[in-house]
């Protein structure tokens, strides 16, 4: 009898993960996800899931991808390195990480609302400190859900919500880098954030435009109740 095949976590160093898919899912120029566009996919999951059976595939399926658009936007992390996380790695609230593309580490204490709705998830389907968590059906304990997956679950939600502009499982980091931008204003820190090694880089990533800077530029108008 064969032996089932276990995978392994991806070395970072060593990985020749790069992108490769046939239809070169990866090397489409996407967008962040609007606010507004992100809420309408996070309620077609829910609605999805609660339509089933909480014991079924299908339940786990939508369940599995609410917990991925959720996190996806609220770390920051490459989807390799997302569908690849195990509880560990969040172990009480302490998300504790290394991107597999970069070998960049990341650790910091997860915002207390985002660890409930991750741990409510882990123990509905009582996932082990080492389990994955994010599978191609719901009990396949190894077989892990692929980024083309994700890809085309990105890809069907955006349909479903009706967005017209182009996203892919990229599109979730790419959001967390403009949703802070949009909220702070503050480059260096989005830049830090994403762990990007310039400013530049950075403002590409994220889609900022020089006329949006601009408009920044022309709103500032601090002003002393004395004059």
């Amino acid at each position: 009898m064969s032996r089932k095949r276990i995978p392994k976590r991806i070395n970072p160093k060593n990985s020749s993960y790069a992108r490769k898919t046939i239809h070169r899912h990866g090397r489409e120029v996407v967008k962040y996800i609007k606010r507004d566009d992100w809420e309408e996919m996070i309620r077609l999951c829910l609605n999805e899931r609660d339509r089933f059976n909480p014991h079924s595939a299908a339940y786990y399926r939508w369940y599995r991808n609410y917990i991925i658009l959720l996190l996806g936007v609220n770390t920051g992390m490459r989807i390799t390195t997302l569908l690849e996380s195990i509880p560990r790695d969040f172990a009480g609230g302490e998300v504790t990480l290394t991107e597999h593309k970069t070998g960049k580490r990341m650790q910091y204490r997860m915002q207390e609302d985002v660890y409930r709705i991750l741990k409510e998830y882990i123990e509905f389907y009582g996932f082990k400190n080492n389990d994955y968590m994010f599978l191609r059906k719901m009990g396949s304990q190894n077989d892990i859900m692929t980024r083309e997956a994700a890809w085309h679950m990105i890809k069907g939600l955006a349909k479903k919500a009706n967005i017209e502009y182009i996203i892919a499982c990229h599109s979730l980091r790419k959001s967390f880098g403009r949703w802070m931008y949009d909220e702070t204003h503050d480059l260096l820190l989005v830049q830090n954030l994403l762990m990007h090694n310039s400013a530049e880089e950075t403002m590409r990533y994220i889609c900022l435009e020089e006329s949006e800077v601009e408009k920044v530029r022309e709103s500032i108008g601090y002003l002393s109740k004395y004059y």
